[in-house]
């Protein structure tokens, strides 16, 4: 049985107890480009300088081209050291194939949102534990931060017990664990925080966008803003189709819906271990991106009463 914490921990508590109580040296912070795990970038880089040693991107092969570019450039400016690992890097053992998006559409067809802890384990969870590997092997003793939240919803307030736990030798840190929205919009506004220009046009981060979880309307917002994911997507959709005789045939397009990502005329409504930004946690994306944009503006005036 998961105890409770007795008491809320600052994020510095919770940092100091992950050099004190759990023999951490060396911070990665798991990046995807969103607004909590940005602000827990922040911290651990202004605060913790000797221990953070940069940025982990998990560069999915299914993500937007303008995350990725916002992500590089933000560290580049604010002179973050960049780790991109990715999935393609890490070969499956009894097979040798490496893992991949395309690789694991043309085994199991494209994810629902059933499928989604595999997905995230190939395109994320596999890449990252490999580098926290090597850096192990190096004589670090890594962890890495994320910008999980206990107080982000529900789920993850049933989910989420501490703010410290380990999974094998991987070590997770969440130094917003027990933040509330109030003092993540203030701390974002206040120290410039940036976030993917992604969620100006899907509404979340873009690093991932495997389709577990896809909304109807996603489709047509990838073909008129991301057109490079979308052909991509089409792309995969067709080389699937040609396979005869598969036995996930029923999987044989992206978003799981009985029409193919093509079909984007009837779509005319528009509607997370590693960060609480991306996938991980879709049932919170939409009303994250809502509180965010009504409450920037009143936080920001009161700002200026200061």
């Amino acid at each position: 049985m998961k105890l409770e914490q007795q008491r809320e921990l600052t994020p510095k508590e919770i940092l100091d107890q992950a050099i004190n109580d759990w023999n951490v040296d060396s911070f990665y912070v798991g990046y995807s480009g969103g607004k909590d795990s940005g602000i827990a970038l922040d911290y651990t880089a202004k605060y913790f300088p000797n221990h953070f040693k940069g940025v982990i991107f998990a560069d999915t092969g299914i993500g937007t081209q303008a995350t990725i570019d916002f992500v590089k450039k933000y560290c580049k400016e604010r002179k973050y050291s960049l780790n991109i690992v990715k999935p393609e890097n890490v070969i499956r053992k009894k097979t040798s194939i490496p893992f991949s998006y395309k690789n694991l559409v043309m085994r199991y067809g494209f994810p629902s949102h059933s499928g989604h802890t595999m997905v995230m384990q190939q395109l994320k969870l596999f890449p990252i534990r490999q580098f926290i590997h090597q850096r192990i092997k190096a004589g670090e003793k890594p962890c890495i931060i994320t910008g999980i939240r206990k107080k982000e919803s529900a789920r993850r307030s049933r989910n989420y017990y501490t703010p410290i736990d380990k999974d094998g030798k991987m070590v997770y840190v969440k130094p917003l664990f027990y933040k509330t929205n109030e003092w993540v919009y203030r701390y974002f506004v206040e120290n410039d925080v940036k976030r993917s220009p992604v969620y100006e046009t899907l509404h979340l981060s873009g690093d991932c966008l495997c389709g577990c979880f896809a909304k109807k309307g996603e489709a047509k917002l990838l073909q008129m803003f991301h057109p490079e994911v979308y052909d991509k997507i089409v792309k995969l959709e067709n080389e699937f189709k040609k396979i005869k005789d598969h036995p996930y045939k029923a999987f044989a397009t992206w978003g799981n819906s009985k029409n193919s990502i093509k079909d984007v005329k009837s779509q005319s409504t528009i509607e997370s271990y590693f960060c609480s930004d991306c996938f991980l946690d879709r049932s919170v994306t939409n009303d994250d991106t809502k509180r965010f944009d009504d409450e920037m503006a009143e936080i920001e005036k009161k700002l200026t009463n200061y």
